[in-house]
């Protein structure tokens, strides 16, 4: 009975907190102020994610067009290189000398177009994806080795 009492006369009391009112009436209004709050929140949640959206869209492309950079070079090396090898070791003769020429000469300079074409294009899409530094400074260096794979073998051809 006592308990009954006093939680009626809590009721009917003013708030301490809300400074106007009774519990009743903070009680309704909190409903309402937390949708507010809610919708709010919401609000702010759909701002945020459509800069996000708009803020990562430039990497996105950026890593696209970086990966495709690295596939492009290394197509180019994996198809060119070798074909351009074979075709200036074709005009060897019994005598000749040169590097090219000889069976460990070609197999060197085909082989080192085809695994730095591929270590490079995998290496290159993992840097190009990448958000770490470490990735920038492995896409880089998959396109330096392919500069590497070419000059080499254009030394190696020009002897």
């Amino acid at each position: 009975m006592i308990f009954l009492l006093a939680s009626w006369a809590m009721d009917h009391a003013r708030s301490p907190w809300a400074g106007a009112g009774t519990i009743e009436a903070d009680r309704e209004q909190e409903p309402a102020g937390a949708g507010r709050a809610d919708a709010e929140a919401e609000s702010a949640d759909a701002r945020r994610r459509s800069e996000r959206g708009r803020s990562e869209r430039g990497p996105r492309i950026l890593r696209a067009v970086a990966t495709g950079v690295v596939w492009l070079g290394a197509g180019l090396t994996l198809m060119l290189l070798p074909m351009l090898t074979m075709s200036a070791g074709s005009d060897c003769e019994i005598d000749d000398t040169r590097f090219v020429c000889t069976d460990g000469g070609q197999d060197t300079v085909v082989y080192i177009a085809v695994y730095t074409s591929l270590v490079a294009a995998l290496a290159g899409t993992w840097g190009a994806f990448s958000r770490r530094l470490l990735g920038r400074v492995v896409w880089g260096a998959s396109l330096a080795a392919l500069a590497v794979a070419w000059l080499v073998n254009l030394l190696i051809i020009g002897e």
